[in-house]
């Protein structure tokens, strides 16, 4: 493993938070990262714009599991817009970790299927 990978990465990759399927979702999204082929499924709960509730179905790397469970924990109780901001170097903040350029798209998979599949 990588030694630039931050013990916050690993803990949220070995335990990842928030996985499964919450059942009172009354939003899902899910997309697949083409290039590498990661694939996440989100669960929401969400009224007036605000994030009550959020769980996720993961396969991924590293990276892409580690970012899904440190975002999720953010976003419980923040509104979609504030989610949507969500930007490449505040995901490196939230897993105190430098993410190279061709790792991007795993990192931030999360996000991306929040800001493409919600309104």
């Amino acid at each position: 493993m990588p030694q630039n990978y931050s013990d916050k990465l690993k803990d949220h990759y070995h335990n990842p938070r928030n996985t499964g399927k919450i059942s009172d979702y009354n939003h899902t999204a899910e997309q697949i990262n083409p290039l590498c082929g990661d694939e996440i499924r989100v669960f929401l709960k969400i009224r007036k714009l605000k994030i009550e509730n959020l769980s996720y179905e993961v396969r991924g790397c590293m990276i892409c599991v580690a970012s899904a469970s440190v975002v999720s924990e953010y976003a419980k109780g923040k509104t979609l817009p504030e989610i949507k901001k969500i930007s490449l170097g505040g995901i490196e903040k939230m897993l105190k970790v430098s993410i190279s350029p061709a790792r991007a798209n795993c990192a931030t998979l999360f996000v991306e299927t929040i800001r493409k599949h919600t309104s």
